[in-house]
């Protein structure tokens, strides 16, 4: 009783080095002065201590005759409630308040304890719930009570903790705690998260049995668990007898129903929670979005997005997320990026999951320098790649050929402190391979271990295969020996090179011989491994042996593939005979095997070179989807066979110079010929044609051919205009390839960095440095990631052509312009500078 008198009336003097808190101060602020008054040795001595309740919670009632701990107590419960850093700072502070004081006060804390555990059930903050409960078992008064013996067991429940839920739940038994609906509606929560189904309906059934009434809670908790063990009708039967439903037992359905794919019956479910005048909640809005991108409703998927905007709810990033990767997936990146952007709009921050989406969405277009832009973009918002980010970028650059790019971006990679792992360096062995530097790929194979990687399959296929390309077939089997005594199986993929190899230079049979060594060994062989050998003997017009192979491949349970079924249709083409060529397209129709471009190519083919021109342009209507497009070989094929009916008989028309020796006319012949057919020529025909125009330089045909496509209608596109700008580069026009470029940025096109690369290179090679120089200066940096432009455009293009004197100032003007690269593209800049110095 002393105590309790001296602390609640002591009047402490005022210490002049602590000044008091004022109301201007944070919640936080005025927390981490209570927590350092209370740890001082005489706290109750602290000058701060009558101020703080009121500071801490103005809208709290006045208690002057309650003794000042309380009212710590109680205010610091208030002012933590809104936020979980201030209940995880508020915890300590309670429970040091609650220490202190003297015994006759510390029952005076249970509202403070029982607000404050409501506010962490709230948040869900189940550790420190323990916590709580913990320090009121072993420091009681107040004890636990049945009320929060329940909110401890829902929370435990909610987390899918049911062991432990369980050994509470005994705990308030023992204690003489009885459970209630509440504690019944937590356990049918921990049984439907622990997938335990059954078991929770039991409970469910029971609680009328026991005297507690099934509520809502008890509802909706069942209806969520079957739910979410794939038991939908169950709970939608469930749903019909309930007498009163709540908002979120309909967005339970509606995420139910989404995830069983059955999304009309989830649409329907939201519409009735409209016309209830219940607003959907971002979960319900969340199911039906994933499930319309997954299902390639993409526009829906975002006219949903847009509802929910309207409506004020904010969609997570993972919503805008799966909407931007649909878009990606299906190569509409204008819509991606569109989307990308209104995110902000929507207090919506992409993450690296987001931007990843964008980067495998351009690589896929082949518009790697897009990709490489979102670099710079993610670190400007605060996002940091990631692995993923580089390793897609990586293998984008080898693919494209930019394999110096590919070593560049690992440097930076690792310059960001991110290890690259296997993906990484499977990617740049297999570039090196198939560009046939077979040597750095061995060497790059074994620098692996004393890196701490370890290659896999993967990595032993592509160098197997590079092996074997450069007839270096011996190391390629000591490199196999290597890989099944690393515990590495081989597969397909690993013995098609062998077979391959074993064809080209000795014929089928020695081919034949391998497949037969391959089965003795019950190594199990696949459609690819057949089809090599079956490939070599078409070419030998071995056909009947072809047809037995063909029949032993099936009989061993490997079904013919697009590859396959061409490789008979070109044997068929070249004997002429077409009517059997046709049979095989029926054919892959009827086995639901896509015929590709390179089949439709081939049939045509057949029919161009028996004078069949018209049968060959009607195939073009065949080809409609993506599988399928018509490419620059599809319009080679017709353009060859035209000009040869054009030159004398007997000339000889090689591919190689076939588009030197095409003229205008041949192809403004094929058009006409593709209309008779009603197949009207597009941009993409356009494109195709252009780019072998471009390639060659003739900048004449180029620009007839752009007129013509202005008269039909047609707009540029990004390809074009990049062929346009290179075949005048070539042409030496550089004014008027520099008014191209400037025209394409109008349109909205980003060019490519190697048209750049040879406009600047072109023009100070003609003596026009200081034109170069104040174009460089006057281009749009900002839209690509500036490593690139120096790697692409000054390294590559300047230095590398002996132009090294001026790169210094371009790199000046890129720093000017806030494009600064980074510290590990300086150091590439300064070693190429050295080695060409």
């Amino acid at each position: 009783t002393a105590s309790f008198s001296f602390i609640s009336a002591q009047t402490p003097r005022m210490a002049a080095s602590q000044p008091l808190p004022t109301s201007s101060a944070t919640p936080a602020a005025l927390l981490a002065h209570l927590s350092a008054a209370l740890s001082a040795p005489n706290w109750y001595l602290h000058p701060s201590l009558p101020h703080l309740p009121v500071l801490l919670a103005p809208s709290l009632p006045q208690m002057p005759d309650v003794p000042l701990p309380v009212r710590l107590a109680a205010a610091t419960a208030r002012a933590a409630a809104p936020s979980r850093h201030l209940l995880s700072l508020s915890l300590p502070i309670l429970f040091r308040l609650h220490s202190l004081s003297p015994s006759p006060l510390r029952p005076l804390f249970d509202r403070s304890f029982g607000s404050l555990l409501t506010h962490l059930s709230r948040f869900a903050l189940t550790p420190l719930i323990l916590r709580l409960f913990a320090h009121m078992h072993l420091h009681s008064p107040p004890a636990p009570t049945g009320v929060t013996y329940n909110i401890l067991i829902r929370s435990l429940c909610r987390r899918a903790d049911l062991p432990r839920a369980l050994r509470y739940l005994s705990l308030m038994v023992l204690s003489g705690w009885h459970p209630d609906a509440y504690t019944f509606n937590s356990l049918i929560v921990g049984y439907s998260r622990t997938h335990q189904t059954d078991a929770a309906r039991d409970l469910f059934d029971k609680m009328p049995l026991r005297g507690f009434p099934r509520d809502v809670v008890s509802y909706a908790a069942m209806i969520e668990g079957l739910c979410e063990t794939g038991r939908i009708d169950e709970a939608l039967d469930l749903f019909t007898k309930m007498e009163l439903s709540d908002m979120h037992t309909y967005a339970v359905l509606v995420k139910g129903l989404c995830k069983a794919g059955r999304g009309e019956e989830a649409l329907q479910m939201l519409q009735r929670m409209k016309k209830l005048g219940w607003r959907p909640s971002t979960c319900a809005y969340a199911a039906v979005i994933d499930l319309w991108c997954r299902e390639q409703r993409v526009v829906e998927a975002e006219e949903m997005l847009e509802e929910m905007s309207d409506k004020g709810l904010v969609p997570s990033v993972v919503t805008c997320t799966a909407v931007v990767n649909r878009y990606c997936k299906e190569g509409r990146m204008s819509d991606a990026v569109r989307v990308f952007e209104t995110m902000k709009l929507r207090w919506c921050k992409p993450n690296v999951w987001t931007y990843n989406a964008l980067v495998w969405g351009f690589c896929k277009e082949g518009k790697v320098h897009n990709a490489m832009a979102l670099l710079n973009r993610m670190r400007a918002h605060g996002v940091e790649p990631d692995v993923v980010t580089y390793n897609l970028l990586i293998r984008a650059q080898c693919v494209y050929g930019h394999i110096e790019n590919a070593f560049r971006l690992l440097r930076l990679m690792e310059g960001d402190g991110l290890a690259a792992d296997i993906y990484t360096y499977n990617a740049l062995v297999d570039a090196l391979c198939k560009n046939g530097r077979i040597d750095q790929a061995c060497s790059l194979f074994d620098s692996l271990e004393g890196r701490g990687i370890k290659p896999n399959l993967v990595t032993f296929n592509s160098l197997i295969g590079g092996l074997c390309k450069c007839d270096q077939v011996d190391v390629a089997w000591s490199l196999l020996e290597k890989m099944v005594s690393a515990g590495c199986t081989p597969d397909t993929y690993t013995y098609s090179p062998f077979i391959e190899y074993l064809c080209k230079m000795k014929g089928s049979q020695e081919g034949l011989s391998f497949i037969d060594e391959m089965l003795k060994k019950s190594v199990k062989l696949t459609t690819i491994n057949y089809t090599i050998v079956i490939d070599k003997l078409f070419k030998e017009r071995n056909y009947g042996l072809a047809t037995k192979i063909w029949g032993q491949m099936v009989s061993l349970g490997c079904n013919p593939d697009a590859v396959t079924y061409t490789t008979s249709m070109r044997a068929y083409c070249n004997e002429g005979r077409l009517i059997e060529a046709k049979n095989v397209v029926s054919e892959m129709n009827r086995s639901a095997v896509t015929v590709d471009t390179i089949a439709y190519n081939t049939l045509m083919d057949g029919h161009a070179s028996i004078g069949q021109t018209d049968c060959a342009v009607s195939i073009l209507k065949h080809m409609k989807n993506v599988a399928s497009m018509p490419n620059q070989f599809t319009y080679l094929i017709l353009l060859r066979h035209l000009v040869q009916r054009r030159l004398a008989e007997g000339v000889p028309l090689y591919v190689a110079g076939l588009w030197k020796t095409t003229r205008l006319t041949d192809i403004f012949e094929l058009f006409e010929i593709m209309k008779k057919n009603d197949i009207i020529p597009n941009t993409d025909t356009y494109s195709a044609i252009l780019e072998r125009f471009s390639e060659d330089g003739r900048s004449k045909e180029v620009t007839s051919l752009v007129s013509r496509m202005k008269d039909d209608n047609l707009s540029l596109n990004e390809d074009i205009y990049t062929a346009l700008v290179m075949c005048l580069c070539k042409s030496r026009q550089y004014s008027d390839a520099w008014a191209l470029l400037h025209s394409m940025i109008g349109c909205g096109f980003v060019p490519q960095l190697m048209s750049y690369q040879h406009l600047l290179c072109g023009l100070i090679s003609e003596g026009q440095a200081h034109m170069a120089e104040e174009i460089f200066g006057n281009c749009r940096w900002e839209d690509y990631n500036p490593d690139e432009i120096v790697w692409k455009v000054i390294i590559d293009g300047l230095i590398r052509n002996g132009h090294s004197d001026i790169c210094r100032d371009m790199v000046s003007k890129l720093e000017q312009r806030n494009c600064r690269p980074s510290n590990q593209t300086y150091a590439m800049l300064a070693e190429e500078l050295s080695t060409r110095g």
